[in-house]
């Protein structure tokens, strides 16, 4: 009897054992999509200006359709970007990422150059309406499709560092290699710039700034289940000139397709 009894004290402590096991795993799981932070299922576009400050028509035409493109797109549809690229045009206000960006396009017809989600503005014909076209329909048509994955998140500034932490959640089911860029815009910076509507003192608006890389930093890979959640903390060093007031920060998922990464959602705040 005793021996039975023993017998059953045994099976019943490796029973419990391995019951804890099986509790840890699923808590692991439910790690995943168990955050304090509301994730918005929510699609928003990109919209590039390609310009450089020696470029006439940029600081002409150019400078006042971005302006149109900010006050209706920028934070409610889009982010709109400045990117100052390493082109013909470039001086002041160059960006490795922007170079980076203008070449996945690729610019072709010539600065400025407005594209939507990477489509060339210039693709529907050299005129202001086909431009405004191609914006309209990309940022439009990814705003009304299904969302597959968004971020929410938060910026703080302490001394030369900004803290991005980000909460990323997937809301279908995806497969392959996303990676998230986080990246900060700085506006209002008074530089010179040619053009009628430039000058010594010309402030331009929006300006790309730095990145923790061009196309971001590993997300998720393989197959993700709709509801996983990814949270990260980045941290990107300010350059002391730039004016901390005036920076902001945006995201941007990417997905990786063969050697390049295309463009799957944006947010800032």
């Amino acid at each position: 009897m005793k021996k039975i009894t023993t017998l059953l004290l045994a099976v019943s402590l490796s029973a419990l054992v391995f019951t804890g096991c099986e509790k840890d795993k699923n808590d692991d799981k439910k790690e995943e999509t168990k955050t304090s932070v509301v994730v918005e299922e929510k699609n928003m576009g990109l919209i590039f200006k390609f310009t450089g400050t020696n470029c006439y028509y940029c600081g002409d035409w150019g400078w006042t359709m971005f302006k149109d493109l900010i006050s209706t797109y920028h934070k409610k549809d889009a982010v709109c970007i400045a990117a100052y690229s390493q082109n013909s045009f470039a001086k002041l206000l160059v960006s490795p990422i922007a170079t980076d960006f203008d070449r996945r396009v690729p610019v072709s017809s010539g600065y400025p150059t407005f594209t939507g989600n990477f489509v060339d503005g210039w693709s529907q014909g050299a005129t202001f309406t086909g431009m405004n076209n191609v914006i309209s329909t990309n940022v439009n048509n990814h705003k009304n499709a299904e969302v597959i994955v968004n971020t929410a998140y938060t910026s703080t500034i302490s001394d030369d560092k900004m803290t991005i932490k980000t909460t990323t959640k997937f809301f279908k089911n995806a497969d392959g290699e996303y990676n998230i860029g986080v990246y900060i815009l700085e506006d209002g910076i008074v530089a010179s710039q040619s053009g009628p509507n430039g000058g010594a003192n010309a402030v331009h608006e929006n300006v790309l700034r730095a990145g923790n890389s061009s196309w971001g930093e590993a997300l998720a890979n393989g197959a993700i289940s709709a509801g996983k959640i990814v949270e990260k903390d980045i941290t990107l060093t300010l350059d002391p000139t730039w004016n901390k007031e005036k920076l902001t920060a945006f995201v941007i998922i990417w997905k990786k397709n063969a050697d390049k990464y295309d463009f799957v959602n944006a947010t800032i705040k």
